[in-house]
C-alpha cells in the first residue's frame, strides 16, 4: 500500500521532468549552473557552479537539517 507522500513524490518527480521539458522546447538562450549539498553527519557541505548556487544549495541543506530534527523529535 503507497502512502500519499510517495504519491506525492512521484507526482513532483514528473511535474519536474515535464517543466524541463516545455523550459527546453521554448529556450534558445541557455545559462546553465547547478548545486549539490552533501551531509557528513549533521553538516551540511554545498557544492556549486558559482557562489549564488552554493549559497541556494547550502541554504536549502541547513533548512533540510532544521526539518529533520524537528521531525525526529515529534517521532520520539
Amino acid at each position: 500500500m503507497e502512502t500519499p507522500l510517495a504519491t506525492i513524490g512521484i507526482l513532483l518527480i514528473f511535474a519536474g521532468i515535464i517543466f524541463l521539458i516545455i523550459s527546453a522546447i521554448q529556450s534558445t538562450d541557455v545559462k546553465s549552473g547547478g548545486a549539490a549539498v552533501i551531509f557528513i553527519g549533521p553538516i551540511p557541505i554545498a557544492l556549486g557552479t558559482d557562489k549564488k548556487w552554493a549559497l541556494t544549495a547550502l541554504i536549502t541543506g541547513i533548512i533540510i537539517y532544521i526539518l529533520y530534527i524537528i521531525y525526529r523529535n515529534k517521532i520520539y
